[in-house]
């Protein structure tokens, strides 16, 4: 059921259904990007503070990504199936959480990036062919505190919203619902500082 519809938009970040759940279990605090095809000539930026975290689904995803990520690829599958039982790109999405960006640098020195493997759930391989992949080499890390929503909000994508881009909009406000932090101050700077 789709819930406070305002006329406002908010900006919602893209990203792998699975990653989307690890970050609201508090699994993972980093998110890596290079930037979608359709970035613009800009590249990618991090234009928002705060952001809804968008789930896309695509089959690939679960081969992409390390094993202990098995489980939130069927978590995510087990809240959002579709009722048909099959995914495209008109089947809604569910919004349950959003981020607040707390740090963000872009990395140029792959051992610095490879350092960071045991901080999130995406295969090596995958990692150094988004930090090769156009110029300059490199990635942008977003360290993000992430929040669980008390109503989630669910969407039926707009064509706006389709395509390879990490940015898009979304018809909800983050203060419409009561929201609670998915990790406690004292566990989410222990997490930060094995970042660093």
């Amino acid at each position: 059921m789709e819930t406070h519809l305002t006329t406002h938009l908010s900006p919602a970040f893209k990203e792998w259904a699975a990653i989307v759940e690890a970050l609201g279990a508090g699994e993972q605090i980093l998110l890596l990007r290079k930037g979608g095809i359709a970035e613009g000539r800009g590249g990618f930026q991090v234009k928002n503070a705060r952001f809804w975290l968008y789930p896309t689904f695509f089959h690939a995803q679960l081969e992409e990504s390390k094993p202990g990520a098995a489980r939130f690829f069927a978590l995510a599958d087990r809240l959002d199936a579709p009722a048909g039982g099959s995914r495209d790109a008109t089947t809604p999405v569910t919004l349950r959480y959003f981020a607040e960006v707390v740090e963000t640098v872009f990395v140029d020195d792959w051992s610095r990036i490879h350092a960071l493997d045991a901080q999130h759930l995406w295969k090596e391989n995958l990692v150094r062919e988004r930090f090769d992949w156009s110029k300059p080499p490199g990635l942008h890390l977003i360290v993000v505190r992430v929040y669980a929503t008390a109503q989630p909000h669910v969407v039926t994508p707009t064509p706006a919203m389709l395509g390879c881009k990490s940015w898009i909009e979304v018809p909800f406000d983050f203060e419409a619902d009561a929201s609670t932090a998915v990790l406690s101050d004292e566990a989410f700077e222990k997490k930060r500082a094995t970042l660093r």
